[in-house]
């Protein structure tokens, strides 16, 4: 995350006006372990620090450790919970928050975290998620039954048409459960899903996807047979990355793609023992165990109309 020099001015000043030296340094050793301000700064131990001066030396260290929110989710945590049975009042932290509030930041309380504004802005990340660090995600793969063919068998146009409104379908879904279209070319893509009960909200986005396409193709689909898809959901920990050839190697993905590819029927959702583990009763007897060999580590939805 970029910090702009305008909220790293506010941020320093923030800490230098509420907290003293010894203060802000256990703050800096609970986001960079053994943290020594003095070993940071190069100030000679028997010398005090000034508040200024360690304010921005930290602020510098976590930054350049990518964690920033990480600093002000803490500073929100002291000054409404405080630490250690010790309250600490937080000068400045409103127009903190609002400045963050103005870059598309809001503070989830919930979740205890910083999460895009989805009304302001949508990147892959949340905004949130930082190169090189683990998280838990909920992975949907889509993928057009019989791409190849329906590209030769129709005009440009009609494709383009049919298939722009299918992405409309998706992004409905999951703009509502919080998703984000991790890639997408013309015949699917990958949707990753982060917060709150991340496999519960992946699952319902694609079942709902299952359910809009089926009135889509009775409805409005332009050509004369129906657009099928195959879905499958599976999570797990992911070392996040931006790079786009890199997030084909991240193991969840890789999985969830197999899944689709191999166990999956056209319009089926094929969902991992983990997924289906995590739902609730209500939901998860919809989910049929997968025929064959795999019977025990995959499940499956799909509509079928009644004798």
């Amino acid at each position: 995350m970029q910090i702009p020099s305008s909220l790293s001015n506010i941020t320093a000043r923030v800490l230098a006006e509420s907290l003293d030296v010894q203060s802000m340094s256990k703050i800096a050793d609970l986001l960079i372990p053994n943290y020594d301000i003095y070993k940071r700064s190069g100030f000679p131990a028997n010398i005090p620090i000034q508040k200024q001066d360690a304010s921005r030396q930290i602020l510098r260290d976590v930054i350049r450790c990518n964690s920033y929110l990480d600093l002000v989710t803490i500073l929100i945590r002291f000054h409404t919970e405080g630490y250690m049975g010790k309250k600490y009042p937080i000068k400045g932290l409103k127009a903190l928050l609002k400045e963050l509030n103005d870059m598309g930041l809001v503070f989830d309380q919930v979740n205890k975290m910083f999460v895009e504004d989805a009304a302001k802005r949508k990147t892959r990340n949340w905004g949130v998620l930082s190169e090189g660090r683990e998280y838990i995600l909920a992975f949907l793969s889509i993928d057009i039954v019989g791409n190849t063919r329906l590209v030769k068998q129709y005009s440009p146009e009609l494709i383009k048409k049919t298939y722009a409104h299918l992405r409309e379908i998706v992004q409905k879904a999951i703009d509502k459960r919080n998703g984000r279209i991790w890639s997408w070319e013309g015949d699917g893509g990958m949707v990753a899903f982060y917060f709150s009960n991340k496999y519960l909200l992946a699952t319902l986005s694609g079942m709902e996807i299952i359910h809009e396409l089926l009135l889509y193709n009775i409805m409005h689909n332009p050509l004369d047979k129906p657009v099928s898809v195959r879905m499958a959901i599976h999570g797990g920990p992911c070392i996040y990355t931006s790079n786009d050839e890199d997030i084909k190697e991240i193991d969840v993905v890789k999985k969830v793609m197999d899944m689709e590819e191999r166990y999956t029927r056209p319009n089926m959702l094929t969902v991992s023992n983990i997924i289906k583990t995590s739902l609730d009763t209500q939901l998860s007897k919809h989910f049929k165990p997968l025929e064959g060999d795999m019977s025990g580590d995959f499940f499956v939805y799909q509509l079928q109309w009644e004798n």
